[in-house]
Formats: C-alpha cells, structure tokens, sequence
C-alpha cells in the first residue's frame, strides 16, 4: 500500500503560516529544493483541501513558461503539475488543475482504497484541516516536518483540535544549510 505523507514548512513555535496566511518566513535552499523535487518524484497524487489546491492550481502551471521561475521550480512544477491531484470540498464548483478531481468529503474508506492504488506515494501539503480529519482518521502514514528557524509567536497551527494522543518515532532527520531541520516521523 502507498503511503499517505503530510509535509509541512513549521515555525519553532509550531505554525504553518502567519496570522493572516503569509509563508515570508521560509527559508529556501537547494537541500530544501532537492528535497521537494525527491518527494514529488515518489508520488503519485496529492490530497489537498480547497485553499491550497486553488493556490497550487493558480501558481504551479505558469511556472514551466516563466522565464524569471529558477530551474528547480521548473522542474517541481512539471512534476506536480503531472500528477494525480484530488481536492476535498463542499462547495468548491469544479477541480479545473488538469489531472484533478474532486471529492466533496473526506471518507476513510475512500481514502484507503485511493491508498491501495498502485503508482506512488500521496502528499497533502498545507491543507490544515484536511490533514486534522485524516490524522484523526489514522490515516497519515508519515508527516515530513521542515521546521524553520523563526518564531512567529501566532497563526495557523498544524494539529490542532486532535481527538486523541497518539505516538510517531523518528526515521530521518536532517540539517539543511539554511538552518532548515528536516524530521520525518512515521506513525506507530
């Protein structure tokens, strides 16, 4: 079965993002570039709620025309753009990103049958709400922490509101140059 990966940019003090949504805070490097790519290499489709996938629907596909984009955004936004994309919403018209499909709720059974899927991994990013519901689940496999060297002191947590306490253990752990710590913790 495929693993469910939960990758996320973190302050120290925990947040994803700033009070009002804003990701100026994050320390960019070719570890951290080299590490994106190698993910979404490994992957075969990305379970988003509405806000991130309407952000990555609007930015990624312009990127392989961009003449200022860096070559490794080239690179990223051709593999993301390629790959199987769901989006979980209620209201949310139509999943336009080519590749795209829309689920109007998260439902385990669902969820682990796409799981089942031969191909590759799947990657939530951003998506707070989603990635809640579905840890709350059980069905994270993973959660790929690039925890920043900033304290934002408010904004938007990853895991709150949790049903319940649960144990993760370690299986990688890296320095980026940047002062970025890459921590890969798996579910037990």
């Amino acid at each position: 079965m495929n693993k469910l990966i939960s990758t996320h940019w973190i302050s120290l003090d925990g947040f994803i993002a700033g009070p009002m949504g804003e990701m100026d805070w994050i320390r960019g490097d070719d570890q951290l570039s080299n590490y994106e790519i190698g993910l979404v290499n490994g992957a075969s489709s990305l379970l988003l709620g509405k806000g991130t996938y309407q952000d990555f629907a609007q930015y990624w596909p312009t990127v392989p025309a961009n003449p200022n984009a860096a070559a490794w955004e080239k690179t990223y936004a051709k593999r993301i753009n390629a790959l199987h994309k769901v989006v979980i919403s209620h209201n949310l018209q139509a999943a336009n990103w080519p590749t795209s499909e829309l689920w109007r709720e998260l439902d385990a059974e669902k969820v682990n049958a796409f799981k089942a899927r031969a191909g590759g991994d799947i990657l939530t990013y951003g998506s707070a709400t989603i990635v809640q519901q579905l840890t709350n689940l059980g069905l994270v496999d993973e959660y790929h922490w690039l925890i920043h060297p900033i304290v934002l002191g408010k904004g938007r947590r990853l895991l709150d509101n949790l049903e319940q306490r649960f144990d993760i253990e370690l299986v990688d752990s890296e320095r980026f140059n940047s002062g970025v710590m890459k921590l890969i913790y798996r579910r037990v």
